[in-house]
């Protein structure tokens, strides 16, 4: 693992993706992290999930394990859907597409890593790199130089 510690929220959330075999990519700070093995400030977590009939069951039933929540189908097939779970302990958001990067070429490219007893989906470096590049926000600037300098 990468010597940084999870919420017990976020960490269950993961537990419940991985439970419920959902195909999911952990992507923006948790990524950055993960990658670079340096710990840094975040509100939230993010996740992109595959858009699937098969993959919306399952994420509409571990959504109602997690947290009691009621999440459609539909809700999680619409295309550029973001998915907001909050309280005041965590925040998480779940993203339905990208709009530089498609699912299937990023998931061929994920990388998988372990937290407690479990594994967990990670975008690629490369593919996180693009997803920055491409929003370009103050963070993902400072991000961006973090990924770039732990490739010299």
């Amino acid at each position: 693992m990468s010597g940084f510690s999870y919420t017990d929220e976020y960490l269950e959330f993961l537990h419940a993706l991985d439970r419920h075999k959902i195909e999911y990519l952990l992507i923006g700070a948790y990524a950055v992290m993960i990658h670079t093995k340096v710990p840094r400030a975040t509100k939230d977590m993010d996740t992109w999930i595959r858009q699937t009939r098969e993959n919306a069951i399952k994420l509409s039933a571990a959504l109602k394990e997690f947290g009691g929540l009621e999440v459609s189908e539909e809700a999680v097939l619409k295309l550029g859907q973001r998915i907001e779970i909050k309280s005041e302990a965590f925040k998480i958001e779940i993203w339905t597409s990208q709009e530089i990067l498609g699912f299937e070429e990023a998931w061929e490219r994920k990388m998988t890593d372990t937290v407690e007893n479990f594994s967990i989906n990670v975008i690629s470096k490369e593919d996180l790199i693009k997803l920055k590049k491409h929003f370009n926000r103050p963070q993902d600037k400072m991000d961006l130089s973090l990924l770039q300098e732990k490739d010299l």
